[in-house]
């Protein structure tokens, strides 16, 4: 699910609360320039969307790997990382329109082999990367 539709749900949500109703020129979403606007404020729904990447680490016996640090490392901008969960879950925030570079680590496991992720402007799609050691966890 895109957080591009999510948005729109929570902003339907808020506008019926809102009592934003009718179908005036003025209405809550325009499509023509993909803004959001809603009591004064306008948010642009390209400028803001941003895509998910999810999934598990396991070690070499498909068991879950918990507390694995995973990486994405971008090709402009900081990195940033997210811990594996206790079923081996992660998920991170990325952008359209960037290169990333995806690794898994954890201490006496190593690290896992590394997944590029070419992103396109257009993306609005989630990914699903899965990693898996080597080794097994003891």
């Amino acid at each position: 699910m895109s957080k591009k539709w999510i948005t729109l749900c929570l902003a339907g949500c808020f506008g019926v609360v809102l009592g934003i109703a009718g179908m005036s020129s003025s209405s809550a979403y325009a499509a023509e320039s993909k803004k959001l606007a809603m009591e004064g404020a306008v948010f642009d729904l390209k400028a803001a969307s941003s895509l998910t990447v999810y999934g598990y680490v396991s070690d070499k016996g498909f068991h879950p790997v918990s507390d694995a640090k995973v990486t994405a490392k971008p090709s402009k901008g900081a990195s940033q990382s997210a811990t594996s969960e206790s079923n081996g879950g992660y998920s991170l925030n990325v952008e359209p329109g960037q290169t990333y570079t995806l690794s898994a680590s954890k201490s006496g496991l190593g690290s896992t082999k590394k997944i590029r992720l070419n992103l396109k402007k257009n993306d609005e799609s989630d990914h699903i990367v899965n990693f898996q050691f080597k080794k097994e966890e003891r």
